[in-house]
């Protein structure tokens, strides 16, 4: 944008620029003038030199008289040449200033000849030669004058020249008559060179004037041009009307956007023809008062074609101030409406699964929340969190993950009634709002039990995922609102908590929130930040259960993590191992744990502890830098990975054998050995046994603890160490607490025993002393 100041020190700045460059165009055409049929004056003068040297040929020697005209005949051809030789250069070349230079060196030489023949051929005895000569001489001189006067200084250089040695030789004589004659020639002069000054004033502001005219036609073709190139190219639509409301002009854009035709279009009358009075209202307001306006979806009469668009009309002035028109600017608003419609979406519906996100739910239930207060019904929230769906998009990828979603919500869709809302709030948790139920709240919460129970078993489902059939079941919690005076992050938060519980409960849980939760979850996030502290100030600490074989002698141990809380005390595996595992930090943990492990092999030879197990979670194992990290723990303390023994539990395996099979190949490469941990608990498969790299297999304590009661658990301990003595794997039996237990598992081919009929979980300093042959007693929790 310009300021005022700033146009007017431009226009400032560029006038010396403008003069500069008028001053050239007016030399041009000045010089111009000068060569412009420059071969009439000359020819004329050619003939005028042939009458002289006939009055001339009677009294003065032909030689001199042929030899002059020759000479003035050669001064004509070259400046006709030159003439010639000028209208054929460019017109940017004619503008130098030489070409006046060497027109002004003709003009001269040709002054000097006339000159020359004026003082050669003067003489007072024949009076008729006399008159001859000062009549030619006379005439070429004011021929002179008016072709040359385009220069001002032009002619005297060709008049004074020729002229002058006449008026000397006249005044010479001394005569009355050459004094007279002297008189009038000195006058002829002096008016002369008043027409010549006269003439070049003439013809100057005839140049001027034409100049400027020619500006001014090339300026307003330009400005048309202008014009017409945005009338025709402007990107909005342009139409032009008359007092009357017709039509008189319009653009290609205008008939674009109208959807018609030049031909249908010109003549309309728009205030008597259209059907739509917001249009025709705006087009009266601009004839009337100057301006109208119309936005919004317009049908045009003639096609049909409906158009989101908006129209500026501004009434078009005569010079009296008179309205003669108007002119209406329109605007196709199709793009921006979809742009809109977009950025609307972007901002409030989920990408992946065109539900509505976090922002449009918190909205819609702020809203909500107020209708209920004043009209006394409830509304319901659900909080859904997919199970498993960390290990299914870790293990299958998240295309795989993404399309779980996808399906997730579509059911979600099918599943509520029409004015209910589900939203993602992110990954994998959903909810659902149903704004307004009754008024009867204790009705409601049995109701929504059951609007709960039918969308767990809709959503249960196997799923079909790129071939596989995958069954994912959600945790649901719900609460109704308004309790009190909550707001919206107090409800969610309800709904988040009571989810939480279900979770808690296992999978494919449903629970309806209650108050006491809230102290629950309290409990579980002060435990956290209690776990985290307790990382960093070295309140953690870990007991080995040894592991003995058939002969009774202690062979490794099994690593179990411990934490003394200051104030609680010693806090159950079972308690806080859950807690870290909803976070990640069970990775720090099992970091912890697996360097103090190799600490400790490190400081023991493998004759006094050739393996030590150390368990691993899945959320740890399916890490990316998982292999990286034992790798380099391993080799920071310099012990042989086939000393260390990495467990897992079956699921690990869920959905994901290949890559749990590829990153287990990884731990083989680098030499460690791998136990699958609670065998017979999970999703047990002899696919996994055949297709991972097992060295060994623990037999769960559940069924290990009733061998001597429950025919079932006998029976499956002993088909698992039958198949691991087929398959060539080792077994470890935990558990193991009496002697039937020991007798009836080593009858059957177990050779690996842990269990408090051994020993119990001890700390480090006494599972040392063991392995040193030293009694200890174990004073640990049990785990």
């Amino acid at each position: 944008m310009s300021f005022p100041l700033q146009d007017e020190q431009r226009e400032h700045d560029a006038a010396p620029l403008l003069d500069v460059s008028y001053r050239r165009q007016l030399a041009h055409e000045q010089v111009r003038l000068l060569y412009e049929r420059l071969w009439q004056p000359i020819l004329a003068s050619v003939l005028a030199a042939c009458l002289l040297v006939g009055a001339m040929w009677t009294i003065m020697p032909s030689n001199y008289l042929l030899g002059w005209l020759g000479a003035l005949i050669a001064v004509s051809s070259g400046r006709l040449w030159l003439a010639w030789y000028y209208h054929r250069q460019p017109a940017r070349q004619r503008q130098r200033r030489r070409w006046l230079q060497r027109f002004a060196w003709g003009a001269v030489m040709a002054g000097l000849l006339w000159g020359v023949a004026g003082a050669s051929m003067f003489t007072m005895e024949h009076h008729g030669q006399l008159a001859a000569l000062a009549i030619v001489l006379t005439g070429i001189a004011a021929g002179g004058v008016t072709t040359l006067s385009s220069v001002m200084w032009m002619a005297p250089l060709f008049v004074l020249p020729t002229m002058l040695p006449l008026l000397v030789q006249l005044l010479l004589q001394g005569t009355s008559l050459s004094l007279l004659l002297a008189a009038m020639v000195m006058l002829f002069l002096g008016l002369v060179l008043t027409i010549n000054r006269r003439l070049y004033r003439t013809i100057t502001d005839n140049i001027s004037l034409r100049l400027v005219v020619s500006s001014r036609e090339r300026q307003l073709r330009v400005s048309e041009a202008r014009y017409r190139a945005i009338f025709r190219h402007t990107p909005l639509g342009v139409m032009h009307f008359d007092r009357e409301g017709r039509v008189v002009d319009c653009n290609e854009m205008c008939l674009d956007i109208l959807g018609t035709s030049r031909k249908r279009l010109l003549g309309m009358n728009l205030l008597t023809q259209l059907s739509d009075e917001r249009v025709t209202g705006a087009i009266r307001d601009a004839l009337e008062s100057g301006t109208g306006y119309f936005e919004g979806t317009y049908r045009t009469v003639v096609s049909g074609k409906q158009t989101p668009l908006r129209a500026f009309y501004s009434a078009l002035r005569n010079e009296s101030g008179e309205v003669v028109g108007g002119v209406a600017v329109i605007e196709d608003f199709t793009e921006r409406k979809l742009a809109e419609e977009t950025i609307h979406r972007q901002a409030y519906y989920d990408p992946l699964t065109d539900l509505p996100n976090r922002r449009l739910l918190i909205e819609t239930l702020a809203s909500t929340i107020r209708d209920r207060r004043d009209d006394g019904r409830v509304g319901l929230v659900m909080f859904l969190d997919l199970d498993r769906f960390k290990i299914i998009n870790d293990t299958l990828g998240h295309a795989v993950g993404d399309e779980l979603l996808r399906q997730v919500s579509k059911r979600l869709l099918l599943s509520i009634d029409q004015d209910a809302m589900a939203a993602r709030l992110s990954g994998d948790e959903f909810v659902v709002m149903m704004p307004a139920l009754s008024s009867d709240r204790e009705a409601e919460i049995q109701r929504a039990e059951h609007r709960a129970e039918r969308l767990l078993t809709t959503l249960r489902r196997a799923y079909d995922l790129g071939g596989q059939r995958i069954s994912v079941t959600p945790s649901i919690g719900y609460t109704l609102f308004p309790l009190a005076d909550e707001d919206v992050g107090d409800v969610l938060r309800h709904a988040d908590t009571a989810m939480y519980q279900a979770k808690l409960k296992g999978r494919a849980q449903i629970c309806g929130y209650e108050p006491s939760m809230q102290t629950q979850m309290s409990w579980r996030l002060e435990m956290e930040q209690a776990l985290r502290r307790a990382l960093a100030e070295d309140q953690l600490s870990i007991a080995f259960q040894p592991q003995l074989d058939e002969r009774g002698r202690v062979v490794g141990g099994e690593a179990l993590m411990r934490w003394q809380h200051p104030r609680h005390g010693w806090v159950s595996p079972e308690v806080f191992i859950a807690i870290a595992e909803e976070s990640d930090l069970i990775v720090e943990l099992e970091t912890w744990m697996l360097d103090r492990c190799c600490e400790l092999l490190s400081r023991l030879p493998a004759e006094t502890l050739p393996r030590l197990s150390v368990n691993i979670s899945v959320r740890h194992f399916t890490q990316p830098g998982f292999v990286e990290g034992l790798t380099w723990v391993t080799g920071t303390h310099g012990i042989e990975p086939s000393r260390l023994i990495v467990e897992f539990t079956e699921s690990i395996m869920i959905d994901g054998l290949q890559d749990a099979a590829e990153r287990m190949q990884a731990l083989k490469r680098l030499g460690v050995q791998l136990a699958l941990d609670d065998f017979g608990t999970g999703f047990s498969s002899l696919a996994y046994l055949k297709s991972l790299p097992l060295d060994e297999l623990k037999i769960d304590r559940s069924f290990v603890s009733n061998l001597d009661t429950d025919g079932s658990d006998a029976a499956i301990a002993e088909t698992i160490l039958a198949m691991a003595q087929h398959l060539g794997i080792d077994v470890v039996a935990e558990g193991v607490e009496n002697r039937a237990q020991h007798e009836f598992l080593l009858a059957r081919g177990c050779r690996l025993f842990q269990g408090y009929y051994f020993h119990r979980p001890m700390p480090a300093e006494a599972f040392e002393a063991l392995l040193a042959g030293r009694e200890v007693e174990a004073d640990q929790p049990r785990d």
